[in-house]
């Protein structure tokens, strides 16, 4: 399960970055730079972007177990 958030987390970060960074070809079409990071900042792919690197610290930080549910021996 930690494989799967992680690799959709890892996505997602992937993914609102580019397009992070083509929202700063707004520069050359006449927007300031603080016009650009403000629609940046406020848009829905930052949050996403932030969300999935808290996802991210959580699943590199939080213990996993120590041992797999199913290697535990039948009773």
């Amino acid at each position: 399960m930690r494989i799967l958030i992680f690799l959709i987390c890892y996505g997602l970060i992937v993914l609102t970055s580019t397009h992070m960074i083509l929202y700063l070809n707004y520069h050359a079409l006449g927007y300031t730079w603080m016009s650009v990071f403000t629609f940046i900042l406020n848009t829905m792919d930052f949050k996403i972007f932030v969300g999935s690197w808290i996802g991210m610290l959580i699943v590199f930080f939080y213990p996993a177990p120590s041992q797999s549910p199913s290697s535990k021996p039948f009773r």
